[in-house]
């Protein structure tokens, strides 16, 4: 191509192989195709040749993605393609644009809006071309992205295998190379490990076969996660080592990234937490340098726990910090995108009517030169050439002052940004100190309206109507509400800032106390507890440890299957410097998407079966826990409910050989 390239005459044959060229290097040399897709632009306004523009515009939007560039600058290529898609009927490559924007906003986290482009990608397909073709099977791939993404991955598996249903009957191997990784990753989220194992393996040939380096990269990370999923973390190093290699060999930023993060967690599944926590502050260096903010996001939360696994608390608590503060910039900026991509058109479509008028006035000048060329030809050359140097000297004078005023309100903006922080930190200081203080001023009140309410309830019940009464119950359980959530949210303020009073905690005793605490829950479920192989002796803060046990076997009781009685088991066993407890049940359970967010103050799921109450419960077990130097998780229980997993530190226990079981 290159070859016929350097013999074309035709300027817009030119343009085309210009094009041509762009393309085929997008998927591994990403750079080579920003060089040419600028040559193509060029060469298309010179020649005035409008379907040349959408393709070069479409190629030069593909080259920034692929570099990492602002998402405002690769959306206005675009959106340039697409108008001049539109002027040239050329269909395709204004469906492909809508495909690639939806890209834009997928790694923007803006998943509905992806879904919206990749359809209207699909529709103008569908309205302009007729038969199957390769893009129509790319589209509804990145369709199932976006609802994957999204955490629906039933719709997502739907649409991949509807996408790789397509290429094959097409006959095309490239699609399927490119969401091998995807599909294995929503059936490995849904909990099918084996079918994630088998479609990437019966896959992965294909990347070599097509010479596709990148989807080859990203799928052989996706092994890596599906090995660390089965507990194989030897594997899955050398599957993201491999996946590295090909990212710095080709330039994919974003992959590279990708890959060092995922080497981080199987050195931190090995245990080898130097080494993870290098490859994960390695992975945020290039993940900021390409403004990655969800990759960024994802990296400070297993740099979390790495610190955690190495007792560096305040490490571990900045990275969830900034992981929160991350999460933040991801919603403002989807907040603000509308008003940048109209920025962003106004400012090409000012550029494009700048580039028309000088090429209009620079064929005006020529014309006057050449009709005055042969009276006064030398005093023109020379008058030409100090006007020339003069309007040079102007420009750049001119563009060295633009830049110093750009430069001094970057710095003005970076000074308002740090002020604004420092504000935020300070704020949060004080929401915490008035949680604390609210929570326990409030509780008082709170008991009284419960109280006095109740009182009210059953002193007038006789002489209230039906409605009135319903009225009134309101008011009752209403406050019932506001009076357990101040409760377990000055539960979780005192954990949070009252320090630990270690002693050697009888551990039956303590369970016995909680089961008393909890013996009307208990009574009205027919629960069935069963406690085996715990130890006798704890060395703990005995009070929040009856905390984490109340906790967990309240929600238990509390959220399980209609029509069952519940079946819960309490046991431990020692893991080297820890002993691990599980507390199992056959409740509702929850869906896997869920397991890490559960533990977060406050936090709210979509899935309404699944609800942590006051959102406080489950935050203040996390506490608990850390506090005891350990960690807590949660695991299916199949086929029915889950089990919280939790460790402690086994400092001082005193004879861990002792252990009982009994039950309840």
């Amino acid at each position: 191509m290159l070859h016929a390239y350097e013999l074309a005459e035709d300027p817009q044959l030119e343009v085309d192989l210009l094009n041509g060229i762009a393309f085929a290097y997008r998927r591994t040399a990403p750079d080579s195709t920003l060089r040419y897709a600028n040559l193509a632009l060029e060469a298309a306004h010179a020649a005035d040749y409008n379907g040349g523009r959408a393709i070069a515009y479409k190629n030069r939007g593909i080259g920034l993605y692929k570099t990492g560039s602002a998402a405002d600058s690769i959306v206005a290529c675009y959106t340039l393609a697409i108008k001049y898609a539109e002027l040239s009927q050329d269909y395709y490559t204004q469906a492909a644009c809508y495909n690639n924007i939806g890209l834009i906003r997928l790694n923007n986290l803006a998943y509905n809006e992806a879904v919206q482009y990749f359809l209207n990608g699909v529709q103008t397909f569908d309205a302009f071309i007729e038969e199957e073709q390769f893009l129509k099977a790319l589209m509804l791939g990145n369709i199932g992205t976006a609802y994957h993404k999204d955490g629906d991955n039933k719709r997502g598996i739907r649409y991949y295998e509807e996408s790789l249903a397509m290429a094959e009957r097409i006959g095309d191997k490239v699609v399927p190379s490119i969401f091998v990784d995807e599909l294995a990753r929503a059936r490995m989220e849904e909990g099918d490990l084996a079918g994630a194992e088998r479609d990437i393996v019966a896959l992965m040939p294909l990347h070599d076969e097509l010479g596709d380096i990148e989807s080859k990269t990203e799928t052989l990370m996706t092994y890596a996660e599906v090995k660390m999923a089965q507990g194989e973390f030897g594997e899955a190093r050398k599957y993201a080592q491999m996946a590295l290699d090909l990212a710095d060999r080709h330039d994919f930023i974003r992959d590279g990234a990708q890959a060092l993060l995922r080497l981080a967690q199987a050195h931190l599944g090995l245990m080898q937490l130097d080494s993870a926590e290098w490859y994960g502050n390695k992975a945020f260096s290039q993940a900021q340098l390409g403004a990655y903010q969800e990759l960024s996001a994802e990296i400070t939360q297993v740099l979390a726990d790495i610190y955690v696994k190495q007792g560096d608390f305040q490490k571990a608590y900045e990275s969830e910090r900034f992981y929160n503060e991350l999460q933040a910039l991801n919603r403002n900026a989807s907040s603000q995108r509308i008003a940048d991509e109209l920025e962003a058109k106004y400012q090409n479509q000012k550029r494009e009517e700048e580039i028309v008028q000088l090429n209009e006035e620079k064929a005006a000048q020529q014309e006057r030169i050449y009709g005055l060329l042969g009276v006064v030809l030398v005093i023109l050359l020379v008058l030409a050439t100090l006007i020339y140097q003069s309007r040079q000297m102007q420009i750049a004078t001119e563009a060295l002052h633009a830049k110093n005023d750009a430069l001094q309100q970057a710095e003005e903006r970076l000074s308002e940004k740090n002020l604004e922080l420092e504000r935020y930190i300070e704020s949060n200081l004080q929401l915490e100190n008035f949680a604390h203080l609210a929570s326990h001023d409030l509780r008082e009140p709170m008991r009284n309206i419960v109280s006095f309410s109740q009182l009210l309830q059953r002193s007038i019940a006789d002489r209230l109507t039906s409605r009135e009464k319903e009225f009134l119950q309101f008011v009752v359980d209403g406050t019932e509400r506001i009076e357990g959530l101040v409760k377990d949210l000055l539960a979780y303020s005192l954990v949070s800032n009252t320090p630990l009073d270690k002693t050697q905690v009888d551990v039956e005793e303590l369970l016995t106390d909680v089961q008393q605490d909890l013996q009307q829950m208990i009574e009205e479920s027919s629960a069935h507890i069963e406690m085996s192989s715990l130890p006798v002796l704890l060395y703990a803060d005995r009070s929040r440890m009856y905390q984490l046990f109340q906790n967990l076997l309240s929600n238990a009781i509390r959220y399980r299957r209609p029509d069952t009685t519940p079946q819960i088991t309490i046991s431990a066993e020692e893991q080297g410097q820890h002993l691990l407890f599980k507390v199992a049940d056959n409740g509702i359970g929850i869906d896997p998407a869920y397991h890490q967010r559960i533990f977060m103050l406050f936090q709210s799921l979509q899935n309404k079966s699944v609800s942590n109450n006051s959102g406080i419960g489950l935050a203040t077990a996390k506490r608990v826990v850390e506090d005891h130097l350990g960690q807590i998780w949660v695991e299916n229980n199949a086929p029915y409910g889950s089990v919280f997993c939790f460790t402690i530190a086994c400092q001082q226990v005193a004879e861990p050989a002792r252990l009982f079981s009994s039950v309840i």
